[in-house]
């Protein structure tokens, strides 16, 4: 796919659905991140971007995915009552919706002498 305006819909898209899950989690930290590139996606598909944008747009959805306590180490579980860990629920999709947001956020970068 090399349509600019579908890969960014499709990442707008996957960040809808990332917003949803983690509101299910009310101590999430992460959540104002993505709401915030879930904006600048709807921004930019209102009122046009340039490829510079479309990589500034991915590299801020991305950067959070990398290094020490950064959102890789984020786990949607919480302690119960036995002392056990499950699933927050709500949430049996994290790893599947987060993994859309990355790899459509690293769709939209140009990296090198593409045209």
């Amino acid at each position: 796919m090399n349509n600019r305006r579908e890969q960014l819909e499709t990442l707008h898209a996957h960040l809808g659905e990332l917003v949803v899950v983690l509101a299910q989690d009310p101590l999430c930290q992460w959540r104002k991140h993505f709401v915030a590139c879930q904006q600048r996606a709807a921004s930019l598909l209102s009122l046009g971007f340039t490829q510079s944008e479309l990589n500034g747009l991915s590299g801020s959805v991305n950067h959070v995915y990398g290094g020490a306590g950064s959102f890789n180490d984020y786990a949607p579980a919480r302690a119960k009552a036995d002392g056990t860990f499950g699933v927050i629920p709500g949430m049996d999709r994290f790893s599947e919706v987060s993994g859309n947001v990355y790899t459509s956020a690293l769709a939209l970068r140009v990296v090198g002498n593409a045209p």
